[in-house]
């Protein structure tokens, strides 16, 4: 009996301590901190980062870092190449969309304009109704094309990092290489292109066609050089001569990179039908 009387007096003594330390510089308890007992003393213990923002901080220091020194294969997370694959694909597919946004919107006016000026010189017989089919065709596809870019650019990139991995595992044997590791190698020579990609998907939003291509072409360029440098002979147990891996790297390089364009292409060609016909 008197232990179970002491047990809510020493609850009470425990909740009053907790409370005398948040509340020991005037203020609450912020969210996430704990109060933990050290001594038989009451401390407040500062808040921890949460998993989501120390995995964001790790990218951007890897990102930071990637727009120095490209090359520079220092591990910042292992979730680093994975995240950044996800944004850069996110974003090419929307800068794609974005300017076949805005060549459609260019088409579609074009047209309507034609129809109206025709309609004013033999009457509007038809011409209205042909107008307003192509502004609602264009507007139905809308999703579709959206979907079909991301999903195109997905596995563009994916094409890159799939087969510069098999390129320096099959001829190269390069042991440090890994599935992992070349999506942070990829990520990290293309890092460059993320600013490139944002400033396209503004221009490419606010209507503009012709100088968001020209940096769309600029990325396209980028990515075709970490290509190239994925390739590059590494130091390797294969005794055959370099020039000889060279040649064969870059043919099983093209092959695998024939195959995944060849599906990308066939993702964005029925796309461009069904906005045809």
């Amino acid at each position: 009996m008197p232990n179970q009387a002491a047990q809510p007096q020493a609850g009470f003594a425990n909740a009053q301590a907790c409370q005398q330390a948040a509340f020991a510089n005037g203020q609450p308890l912020q969210p996430g901190q704990n109060v933990k007992f050290i001594n038989g003393q009451a401390v407040v213990v500062p808040a921890q980062p949460s998993a989501f923002a120390t995995t964001f901080k790790n990218y951007w220091t890897w990102l930071l870092n990637a727009w120095r020194r490209p090359a520079d294969m220092t591990d910042y997370g292992k979730h680093n190449g994975w995240l950044n694959y996800v944004f850069l694909s996110l974003f090419t597919g929307l800068a794609f969309f974005a300017i076949l946004s805005a060549m459609a919107r260019k088409v579609v006016s074009s047209v309507v304009s034609t129809t109206n000026a025709l309609s004013n010189l033999f009457g509007s017989y038809g011409t209205d109704s042909y107008s307003s089919s192509i502004s609602s065709h264009t507007s139905s596809i809308s999703f579709g094309a959206f979907f079909a870019s991301i999903l195109a650019a997905f596995l563009f990139i994916f094409a890159f990092i799939l087969a510069g991995f098999v390129t320096r595992k099959a001829i190269f044997r390069d042991p440090e290489t890994t599935f992992l590791n070349s999506f942070d190698r990829f990520g990290r020579l293309t890092s460059l292109t993320l600013p490139i990609l944002l400033v396209t998907i503004l221009l490419g939003a606010i209507g503009l066609v012709g100088f968001p291509l020209f940096l769309f072409y600029v990325i396209y360029f980028l990515f075709a050089i970490a290509n190239l440098f994925t390739i590059v002979p590494v130091t390797t147990a294969w005794k055959a001569d370099k020039f000889y891996q060279m040649i064969l790297a870059a043919l099983l390089n093209g092959v695998i990179l024939s195959i995944l364009f060849a599906i990308v292409f066939t993702i964005m060609s029925s796309f461009m039908v069904g906005f045809l016909f």
